[in-house]
């Protein structure tokens, strides 16, 4: 699996913020050269993005307190 690009990193920080995912504690997004990776402390409230620019988003709920903070 290769690593994301600049892109995909940056458009992961837009997602991070339009999910108001910037408190580091709630949760982050993680981007991969296929897809972004929502991980979340709780269940999502509401209606979950499939796709963000086109490309998949992935959600991963009621992770552990060091994973969504991504530690």
């Amino acid at each position: 699996m290769s690593e994301p690009d600049r892109y995909m990193l940056d458009q992961a920080e837009q997602l991070a913020q339009h999910l108001k995912l910037v408190d580091g504690k709630s949760g982050y997004v993680e981007a991969t050269s296929e897809a972004y990776h929502v991980y979340l402390r709780k269940k999502w409230p509401g209606k979950q993005l499939t796709s963000w620019d086109g490309i998949p988003v992935e959600w991963h709920e009621n992770v552990g307190t060091h994973k969504a903070a991504n530690r």
